[in-house]
């Protein structure tokens, strides 16, 4: 019900969006919300952090119980034809993030020997009891938590690469629901625009037809007329084909039902936005975000190789342990009561030392993550030089970009004013007729050709969603 509830609530805050007009930034927001792309990458960068948290699960504190019975008839016996045992523990053991390791374990046990020979009668049936404590830490490998803060630094790498790779996902999601935006704005401009040109066609046509009805005019005149319309209409149906594709790759990224109706779209796709504030910032290095990536790569693979290198060192490690003993006891229930008995403990410390000889395979071992992540370095280098040559090609294309929208502008206004000159001309009767028409194209094509460059202008703003800035 609650989901029901929930995707209730999101149709009709989409429907009051969409009936007022949607702005880009709000058809990103409902891309984010609604794509399942986009999602999944959100839950799976979720999932990576989870990942990285997770790592810490051995310094997690661990609670143990166990329970046992024993019946040992196996002859000989020492005392007695039969051994029967009933053991409880319990324990609580806990790896510190300085390397240390603890535990505390109580034991209690009931044992009972049947048929034991005369002065042995305090054996027959008797319970004991101990608590322990125990400590152990590296001296060499884990000392201070040396092995840890590795482990954990290359964990920390590792999921900032991953969720740097899922926001990469994200963003190649939004730059391509922005280009659908953007087509389906500049399909609707050309909708627009080849309209107008048929009308304008039509009445060219109209015209010439009653010149010619007049006698003015040939028929070769006329016919040019019609050919005009016929060509537009042409285009026409051409356009309204690709607007009906656009609005569909649109409605797509959005995952709209079939009984929803389309959004109306309100930006202006002919305003500039500037490249370099999309980035974001205004001090460090732009970087693109593959090459990003490459150097997070990079940094957990050269954490890898120190902390391979680091599990091939030799170690020594101190381990203590201390017990106290009730000693023996009438029954389980006195046994626990002196559990806590420090009269006859039981101590133990020691030393253990482990070393890996140099063998082909432990010299293969480090090798392998030195090279590793001596290929991710070089690799991070060869993305940074691809980085800077990306991002300064993109200001320069958007530059002249920028120049030829300019200059498209100034071509469409002389052609619209001399298609416009023409049909004047010709409506006085002073203009030949094929001037009129070849007029009218090059003004259409001037239009939709501007319209064009600026279409592909946004598309080149879109792609700033690649490039990161980093504050070095």
């Amino acid at each position: 019900m609650k989901m029901y509830q929930y995707a209730l609530l999101m149709g009709l805050a989409f429907a009051h969006v969409s009936a007022s007009a949607m702005t880009l930034d709000q058809y990103l927001t409902e891309v984010q919300k609604r794509n399942k792309a986009f999602q999944a990458s959100t839950v799976s960068e979720e999932a990576a952090e989870d990942r990285r948290q997770a790592g810490d699960l051995g310094l997690s504190p661990v609670l143990t119980m166990a329970g046992g019975y024993l019946s040992d008839e196996a002859q000989p016996q020492t005392v007695g034809s039969k051994i029967v045992s009933r053991q409880y523990s319990l324990g609580v053991a806990k790896e510190f993030s300085s390397g240390t390791k603890a535990s505390v374990t109580g034991n209690v046990q009931q044992t009972q020997i049947h048929d034991v020979p005369p002065g042995y009668e305090k054996f027959a049936d008797y319970s004991t009891s101990s608590l322990g404590l125990s400590l152990s830490q590296s001296l060499w490998k884990n000392f201070f938590g040396n092995g840890t803060r590795l482990r954990q630094e290359r964990q920390t790498a590792a999921a900032n690469f991953e969720k740097q790779g899922y926001n990469l996902q994200q963003r190649q999601v939004l730059i391509d629901a922005e280009m659908a935006y953007w087509d389906y704005l500049y399909q609707q401009d050309e909708l627009k625009s080849r309209m107008e040109s048929l009308e304008r066609a039509k009445k060219i046509e109209a015209w010439l037809k009653r010149r010619f009805a007049d006698g003015i005019n040939d028929k070769a005149d006329f016919l040019n007329g019609q050919a005009l319309t016929a060509s537009r209409q042409l285009l026409l149906d051409a356009t309204r084909d690709l607007a009906v594709s656009a609005e569909k790759n649109l409605r797509l990224f959005l995952e709209m039902d079939e009984a929803e109706k389309s959004p109306t779209l309100e930006s202006d796709f002919k305003k500039p936005r500037d490249v370099r504030a999309l980035v974001g910032g205004s001090a460090g290095r732009v970087v693109r975000l593959d090459a990003y990536l490459a150097a997070l790569e990079a940094k957990s693979k050269e954490l890898g190789a120190k902390e391979a290198k680091d599990q091939m060192r030799p170690d020594l490690v101190l381990s203590g342990s201390y017990n106290t003993n009730s000693n023996l006891q009438d029954s389980p229930t006195s046994a626990l009561n002196r559990i806590s008995n420090m009269d006859i403990p039981t101590t133990k410390v020691g030393l253990n030392f482990t070393y890996i000889f140099d063998t082909d395979a432990k010299v293969s071992q480090e090798e392998l993550y030195r090279k590793e992540a001596l290929a991710a370095q070089l690799k991070s280098e060869r993305k940074m030089l691809e980085s800077d040559v990306s991002w300064g090609e993109l200001l320069r294309r958007y530059g002249e970009k920028i120049k030829q929208i300019e200059t498209a502008e100034r071509i469409s206004q002389l052609q619209t004013g001399k298609a416009k000159e023409q049909s004047l001309k010709l409506s006085r009767g002073r203009a030949v007729t094929s001037d009129v028409v070849n007029s009218e194209e090059d003004a259409a094509n001037s239009i939709l050709t501007l319209n064009r460059l600026r279409s592909e202008a946004r598309k080149m703003e879109a792609q700033s969603r690649l490039f990161i800035r980093l504050n070095e």
